[in-house]
């Protein structure tokens, strides 16, 4: 295991460069067994082509919980808990975390990764299973393991007000992915973003813009959100019967940017919408990409990444992953993923950089408007967690 953690964190591959920005498609088959796809993004044209040398299919049964600066936290069903692997795609090393011997619930889970040591956060909270009753304001607890010590750590935030409300059923892949930005892992929790500062150690809770009193029911609900990084900025974005609206995390020297007739709770209300996209607008481009029908909803609208250089946010939709160009308000499709009996929450995308001595092995340049088709079923680098 030491061995396994000293290629997984010290490997000069992983400190070298951290790669470029790209989409991580993750297909889980009916059997259990899985398929990851790397797309490489041209920043340039905002196409997308397949990273094969980094793809790869496994029969073991694993999940996706989050991504930083290359790596990826899987978690697999253990025994008598959930087992939580880091993995390289690139060097395809592996490492299985030790068992953690959390006895409460865990709610939230994510990875930070600094170029050279990645620390594993469990959010925890008690929860009064025979009564019914959700987990008590304040109750949040942080396990945190370190690959330098190889160890896990209890860590309590002081002072932390945060009311999570959980729904009797969550289900995981409507929940929102981890994001790790500017030092610090970024989570949705009732409507709030819960913030911990890696290095600092503390956390902070910022609610978010579209929050509202019974938030347990949303979060049943199928609106689609998703966090991503733009030029060193966190971005909340959101689908409602409205349309896709998103917004920046502002900086504690950026609230200039409402006028002093705007009366809010600066140290409450830290954001500034960015854009929104009406649904109709998106309709308009192409009625056989999106047709707002009667069995229409804005589950059917997935955000999924978004690229400044060339200003393209890319969303996933039933069987299709389309790209919207907010300046030229531009949709075309960008990828196609199809097989018997597809789900549309059985494939899911997240936003993921990729090293780039595999995008040079993989460079060939693609125009948004070439269709990628995802080898759904197909074999590719077979390999077992």
């Amino acid at each position: 295991m030491e061995a396994q953690m000293k290629d997984c964190s010290e490997n000069p591959i992983i400190i070298s460069d951290m790669g470029t920005k790209g989409l991580l498609g993750h297909y889980q088959f009916e059997d259990g067994s899985s398929q990851f796809i790397f797309l490489d993004i041209d920043k340039e044209t905002g196409g997308i082509s397949i990273n094969n040398p980094l793809s790869l299919t496994t029969g073991s049964y694993v999940q996706i919980i989050s991504s930083s600066e290359g790596l990826l936290l899987l978690s697999s069903t253990g025994e008598n808990q959930l087992n939580y692997l880091v993995f390289n795609p690139l060097t395809k090393q592996s490492v299985t975390l030790p068992q953690h011997g959390i006895a409460r619930l865990i709610i939230r889970s994510g990875l930070a990764f600094d170029g050279k040591h990645y620390q594993v956060v469990l959010v925890h909270v008690s929860r009064d299973e025979e009564n019914g009753l959700g987990p008590l304001p304040g109750d949040i607890e942080l396990e945190v393991f370190s690959s330098e010590t190889g160890a896990w750590r209890n860590h309590r935030p002081f002072s932390l007000s945060l009311n999570v409300e959980l729904p009797d059923n969550e289900f995981p892949e409507l929940n929102t992915t981890p994001l790790f930005s500017n030092g610090a892992i970024h989570w949705e929790i009732s409507g709030q973003l819960l913030v911990y500062h890696v290095e600092d150690d503390y956390c902070e809770v910022i609610e978010l813009p579209n929050v509202f009193e019974d938030w347990s029911w949303q979060s049943t609900m199928t609106y689609r959100r998703c966090l991503w990084e733009s030029e060193g900025r966190v971005h909340y974005t959101y689908t409602d019967f409205d349309g896709v609206h998103s917004w920046n995390l502002l900086k504690e020297d950026e609230h200039n940017v409402y006028s002093h007739q705007n009366i809010y709770d600066r140290e409450k209300f830290r954001w500034a919408l960015a854009y929104t996209i009406n649904h109709e607008d998106l309709a308009e481009q192409d009625p056989d990409i999106l047709s707002l029908g009667d069995q229409w909803e804005p589950r059917n609208i997935s955000p999924i990444a978004y690229v400044q250089d060339s200003e393209i946010m890319y969303l996933q939709l039933p069987g299709i992953v389309v790209a919207y160009n907010t300046k030229n308000r531009v949709l075309l499709k960008v990828c196609r993923y199809t097989f018997p009996g597809v789900d549309f929450n059985s494939c899911s995308f997240f936003p993921s950089i990729h090293r780039s001595e595999c995008h040079k092995q993989n460079a060939s340049k693609s125009q948004v408007g070439e269709v990628v088709d995802l080898p759904i079923g197909e074999e590719v680098n077979s390999f077992s967690f």
